[in-house]
């Protein structure tokens, strides 16, 4: 008997049953509504392993690891009372299996309907030396966080399931913390804090409201006959590894941190970028999208799901110009982000403008909601909870050897960029979607290429 048996599915789907018709939250429903035929808010998690990805333990694993994430379970239902919610079924993702190295095409660009079909599908790709394991999901299923427990859940389950290896304790898991996802209050605040939180939240909806950031495609009409799509996925690229031992020094010794530099580093290279290609932004914003997990103490044992806020980083391009001026802004900005979670008010919001049946006029397409997104997971490993041996280069699972991972958020329209940093020991790898319809693969590969010389020019610190 398998030694996942530990865990068993009759008592998983006991717990689960507990807490489910779900409802979607603020989010989610969100993310459902702002879903296209053409802009499918699709998300991207690509896993890295040396060797070869035997099937039989594979399958095992997967089913594990699904059982741990009733969202990639479930189908959108409408409740009368309840209003939309997740319902769980006992069905499982398609897998799409073949040879390392073949592009993940079947079923890539298809319009996921979440009230038919399960939010996630798996392509499975397996060489004799290495292999990759994409998971193309439904950000209304899950944030880039939770498909990292995802991915820590099933490459311990692929090992528990490799005969011969000694059990490593999957991560701990507790569903009910499934009821108090995405949400954007505090407990007993204070009434400064109060204050402080009903200050931000109306400092964030005016600029987000009042700013109006350029698109990446001001100036450019779809490519192709009758707007086809130029190219799938996404593509990544590293920073080198002495650049970026350079940049974690000299940015400890500046009290910044490597995001902020890739924050300023992305604003200067989207200015470069626009202005080659005729834009005039003058003293017009530019705005990044920065995603920021809202996950608190003990919320490693949450199942895969969103718990998530938007930060939105706003700069004219007078200041881009200024590089070290532009740096020196965003520090203390993201700093306060990060220490009182700012990118929550955005969740508060989206629960006001859904109770006022205003979602469809916010997602009509028209705006430009940011110029481009920079999400940043940093190095992976130091995420998982489960104690999965250690080798050269990576972590073992089983006869596989785990790597990183690479992926990317969705495209939306007029927000044509969608940017991931992971980052390992010694390197920065970063990740890029590029909408399909405006940017063929080789202006994305230069796009990209461009933003890591931005990065590496970084390592030698700033100018003055």
């Amino acid at each position: 008997m398998s030694q996942l048996a530990m865990q068993p599915n009759s008592e998983t789907r006991s717990q689960l049953a507990k807490l489910f018709p779900l409802p979607l939250s603020p989010v989610e429903a969100f993310m459902l509504a702002d879903g296209r035929s053409q802009y499918p808010m699709m998300c991207d998690i690509e896993v890295h392993v040396q060797g070869t990805i035997e099937r039989s333990p594979f399958e095992e694993a997967l089913a594990f690891a699904v059982q741990r994430a009733p969202f990639f379970q479930s189908l959108v239902r409408k409740d009368k009372k309840l209003g939309l919610v997740w319902q769980l079924t006992d069905r499982m993702p398609e897998v799409d299996w073949n040879e390392y190295g073949v592009p993940c095409l079947t079923g890539y660009d298809a319009f996921v309907d979440l009230f038919q079909y399960l939010g996630i599908k798996v392509f499975v790709r397996s060489g004799s030396e290495r292999s990759s394991i994409l998971l193309h999901f439904h950000h209304a299923t899950s944030d880039g966080v939770g498909s990292i427990a995802f991915v820590e859940d099933l490459l311990t389950a692929y090992h528990n399931a490799t005969p011969g290896t000694k059990f490593v304790p999957p991560r701990k898991w507790e569903p009910e913390r499934l009821l108090n996802r995405c949400n954007s209050a505090l407990e007993s605040p204070g009434w400064r804090r109060g204050l402080y939180d009903v200050y931000c939240g109306i400092y964030g909806a005016s600029n987000f409201f009042m700013q109006r950031p350029l698109p990446l495609t001001a100036k450019r009409g779809p490519l192709g006959v009758n707007t086809t799509r130029q190219q799938n996925g996404h593509i990544t690229k590293a920073v080198g590894s002495e650049a970026t031992l350079a940049m974690r020094k000299w940015t400890s010794a500046e009290k910044v941190t490597v995001n902020d530099v890739l924050l300023r580093d992305l604003f200067v290279t989207l200015h470069d970028w626009m202005s080659d290609q005729g834009i005039d932004i003058g003293s017009k914003y530019l705005r990044i999208l920065m995603p920021q997990s809202l996950r608190g103490r003990g919320d490693a044992a949450m199942p895969t799901t969103n718990d998530i806020g938007f930060a939105f980083m706003a700069r004219r391009g007078n200041l881009i110009r200024k590089s070290d001026d532009l740096l020196r802004s965003l520090a203390p900005e993201t700093a306060a982000i990060r220490k009182d979670n700012l990118s929550r008010h955005f969740i508060g919001g989206l629960a006001a403008v859904q109770s006022l049946g205003l979602l469809p006029w916010m997602l009509n397409g028209a705006s430009c909601f940011s110029t481009a997104v920079l999400t940043n997971f940093g190095n992976s490993w130091r995420r998982f909870q489960a104690k999965l041996p250690l080798a050269d280069g990576g972590l073992v699972a089983g006869n596989l050897v785990y790597d990183g991972l690479t992926g990317t958020p969705p495209c939306r329209p007029n927000t044509a960029a969608a940017f991931c940093v992971c980052t390992s020991a010694d390197q920065i790898f970063v990740s890029l979607k590029h909408d399909p319809f405006h940017y063929s693969l080789d202006e994305s590969h230069e796009l990209l290429s461009r933003y890591i010389d931005q990065i590496s020019r970084s390592a030698d610190g700033p100018s003055s």
